[in-house]
Formats: structure tokens, C-alpha cells, sequence
């Protein structure tokens, strides 16, 4: 097992003073166990891990972007934190690959789980912090990062989280000072499973269209395809 982590340090360019460390970083509770291995778990190193992320990427944000509100900056925090996110990082760089899992955890899929591989994510960056100090878990965060930002787009990202009829709403007043309407054209389906379709549109001109189970799903799903339609 040293091996491969002795390879995936050297594929990311990561000199190492205590491999152990890094081994304890990729450690599942399960191959703990089953194992009787002494050098511990993830799991505390993720705790310290969690921390200094949100502090990378305060800092990242906060420098970045000088006239983003402080609104929107808790919501790309949130974004960029975020499991799904960390998950997506992971795969980046094959860390899945290399966690130590029990057999039983294995079988079960544990490589594909977001939230044990983005916990395991995590547990990386305080290996890194610990054995290096902060400036090179700095540099391998923002590594990724940079690359992760700039294929989604910021106004993506802000996109993601936001309620899509308010982000709308938001979207269209600061490109045209106007406000949106929605338009119910279709109700369809038996009461106990109806089908609403609605559009939204700008003035007279259709932005987006939508189907829902209720009238105010469907105006959500005409707002995010408008979204999707607008922001790039």
C-alpha cells in the first residue's frame, strides 16, 4: 500500500516527510478495523482539513473578487465547499483511487460515495498542512481550484445555489432595470397527478419554459431553464 500513495504523492508533486501521515489520510474506519491497523483514520485529520479549506477559500474569494457582495460571497463559499464539489475535485486527480478501504466497504461502492471520498479529500489537505505547513496545502488547493473555477464559470457557480426564480429575477433587473412574468400555459393530468407547464417571459419576449407538479414548480423549472439559456 505505501506504494501507491508514494506514487500518488510523486504524480502530484508532493515530497513527503511522514508518509504515515498521508496513509492515515487515506484510511477508511472499515480498513482500520478489519486490518488491525495502528496508524489510525481519517477522520480527525478531516476535521482539521475542513478548517483550513474554508479558510483557503475565504481568503481566495474575499482577494478575488473585490466588488462581489457579501451575500454572493457566502454563497460561492458555500458552493466551493460544498461535498458535491470536493467530490468533483477528488476525481480531478484519481484520489479515490488510492483510499484504503475494508472489503465489505469496498463491495459497497465506498470509491463512488461523495461523501467518503470528499471526507477523505479533506483529510488530504490537513496531511498536506501538517507535513508542509500552510502555504503548500495553499498551493494544492488553489491548484485545483483555479482549474475547477475557471471550467465552471463564477456566475455558474453562484447559479447553482440560488433559488433559479429570485436568482432570475436578479439577473434580468441588472441587465434591463425589468421585471419578469410568468405565464401558466397548460394544465394537464388527473387531479391526483397534474402536470403544469408555464413560461416565463421578459416584456414579450419568452425566456424559458417549464413543467411541474404545482404551478410554483413549474415556474422554478421555467426560471432555471431561463438561466440556463442566458448565462453562460
Amino acid at each position: 500500500m505505501n506504494k501507491d500513495i508514494k506514487e500518488f504523492l510523486n504524480k502530484l508533486n508532493i515530497p513527503y516527510k511522514s508518509l504515515d501521515l498521508y496513509l492515515r489520510a487515506f484510511t477508511h474506519p472499515s480498513y482500520e478495523n478489519e486490518t488491525k491497523n495502528k496508524n489510525g483514520n481519517y477522520q480527525r485529520l478531516e476535521f482539521v482539513g475542513d478548517a483550513i479549506l474554508e479558510h483557503i477559500i475565504t481568503d481566495y474569494i474575499y482577494t478575488t473578487y473585490n466588488n462581489m457582495q457579501e451575500g454572493d460571497m457566502s454563497l460561492l463559499r458555500s458552493n466551493l465547499v460544498r461535498m458535491e464539489t470536493l467530490y468533483e475535485l477528488s476525481k480531478m486527480i484519481d484520489l479515490e483511487d488510492y483510499i484504503l478501504l475494508g472489503n465489505g466497504e469496498d463491495k459497497a461502492n465506498g470509491r463512488s460515495k461523495p461523501s467518503l471520498v470528499s471526507d477523505v479529500f479533506e483529510a488530504f489537505i490537513a496531511a498536506i498542512y501538517l507535513d508542509h505547513g500552510f502555504n503548500k496545502a495553499k498551493d494544492f488547493v488553489m491548484g485545483l481550484y483555479n482549474i475547477y473555477v475557471s471550467k465552471k464559470g463564477i456566475k455558474n457557480l453562484l447559479l447553482e445555489l440560488k433559488d433559479p426564480k429570485t436568482t432570475l429575477q436578479e439577473y434580468v433587473a441588472s441587465e434591463s432595470k425589468r421585471t419578469v412574468t410568468y405565464k401558466q400555459v397548460s394544465q394537464s393530468g388527473p387531479s391526483n397527478n397534474p402536470e403544469f407547464i408555464v413560461e416565463v417571459y421578459n416584456e414579450e419576449v419568452l425566456l424559458g419554459r417549464g413543467k411541474g407538479s404545482n404551478k410554483q414548480a413549474a415556474e422554478q423549472a421555467a426560471a432555471k431553464d431561463a438561466l440556463n439559456k442566458m448565462v453562460k
